[in-house]
């Protein structure tokens, strides 16, 4: 990946090519989404993309970057995560809380999630990049559970894990009668379930 720019108007053009890329890719599908056509969108010229970015790969990459590191922020770190569950009544409110963060996340940007999804398969580095991604939201999990004091914490955080973004896929993926609402409320009380019986 090229340098991020340290100019106003060099960091503008950067975020407007990077709009544009997650609108062709969504709108075009990946196959026909090319540095021309994003470069088109975001009203600049095809040799502006080049400037930022080594290919429509390379911009790929960069977007799947900004949307892990934008939810890494979101889910609390150990601290905050007791610092939560101080202020929630129960383990499930926490669940509830994660859950919905996660939802929100997936909720925002379905088509390109998808995208990405399949062009990882296809993509060494965009795949590590998720990978990398993956660990960390597995790391913060797993302090969570060892905050318990259960001895097999890392299989624990690993179901748990797998089982808040299975629940958050298939509702906002498969379009189920069910409720938002429902799903969140049962979920949280499904997780929560274990902790609630230690």
């Amino acid at each position: 990946m090229k340098a991020i720019p340290t100019q106003a108007r060099a960091k503008q053009k950067r975020s407007a090519l990077i709009s544009a890329a997650k609108v062709c890719f969504v709108k075009q599908g990946y196959d026909n989404t090319t540095a021309k056509t994003i470069a088109s969108r975001a009203s600049v010229a095809t040799g502006t993309f080049y400037q930022y970015f080594e290919n429509k790969e390379d911009i790929l990459c960069v977007i799947a970057q900004q949307r892990i590191e934008d939810l890494y922020q979101q889910v609390p770190s150990a601290t905050e995560f007791m610092s939560i569950s101080e202020q929630a009544n129960t383990t499930k409110d926490i669940f509830h809380y994660v859950l919905t963060l996660i939802y929100a996340f997936h909720e925002a940007e379905p088509e390109l999630h998808q995208v990405l999804e399949h062009r990882k398969t296809l993509d060494p580095k965009l795949a590590e990049i998720l990978k990398h991604g993956e660990t960390l939201l597995d790391e913060r999990v797993l302090h969570f559970v060892r905050s318990f004091n259960i001895e097999n914490a890392e299989a624990v955080a690993f179901n748990l894990f797998a089982m808040a973004e299975g629940l958050v896929h298939r509702h906002v993926f498969g379009k189920p009668d069910q409720s938002k609402e429902t799903t969140l409320e049962l979920g949280a009380s499904m997780l929560a379930s274990y902790f609630e019986h230690l």
